[in-house]
């Protein structure tokens, strides 16, 4: 069986309602883990990143504090992205599950190929802003013009993810308000 057939078949399995009696013998919490600790090693897609590194340390879980069902939790995967669970718990673990099967389900589409910004991609993506701005695609050219430094950007993350795209731009978001705020405070202190 390919990668590519075993992916389609988990992601299959994954989307089974958890009341189907099929699915009650799926580990998606060790599965998850398996995941990211073969992509930290550099196994998953050929990427590589701290083949040092533990995927139990990159993986964390936490829960909103809850005397009584409904039970919330959420999982961290590397590089920030969050994940809660979908379904309406009346344990711990069963919130833990379904959080981890969330994340897995995340985990596997991003890791597709037509999830990694290409360069057909990028055209595409130039093509729909130029037209949705009114500008010409030419002016992707001028780094200077806001649809110049949308191409520098896209052209910088070539070959990562998506969800990589937009974690980068989240986190460099949050720091331009952070700094914001604080030149603001030295501005009016």
């Amino acid at each position: 069986m390919s990668e590519v057939e075993v992916e389609e078949s988990i992601m299959s399995y994954l989307s089974q309602s958890e009341a189907d009696p099929n699915t009650k013998d799926l580990n998606v919490v060790a599965m998850l883990h398996n995941f990211w600790e073969q992509r930290q090693s550099g196994q998953v897609n050929g990427s590589s990143s701290e083949p040092d590194g533990r995927a139990e340390s990159l993986l964390l879980y936490e829960s909103a504090p809850s005397p009584a069902p409904p039970h919330v939790c959420y999982v961290t995967l590397p590089g920030g992205s969050c994940f809660g669970n979908y379904k309406v718990c009346d344990t711990l673990a069963e919130a833990r599950r379904d959080a981890a099967r969330v994340a897995l389900m995340n985990s596997l589409v991003n890791e597709l190929p037509c999830r990694r910004i290409d360069a057909q991609f990028i055209a595409h993506s130039l093509q729909q802003a130029a037209a949705d701005s009114a500008v010409s695609v030419e002016e992707a050219r001028d780094s200077s013009t806001s649809i110049g430094a949308y191409s520098v950007l896209l052209h910088s993350h070539l070959g990562k993810t998506m969800l990589q795209f937009q974690y980068y731009n989240l986190v460099k978001f949050n720091f331009s308000k952070t700094t914001l705020k604080e030149s603001t405070k030295r501005l009016k202190g």
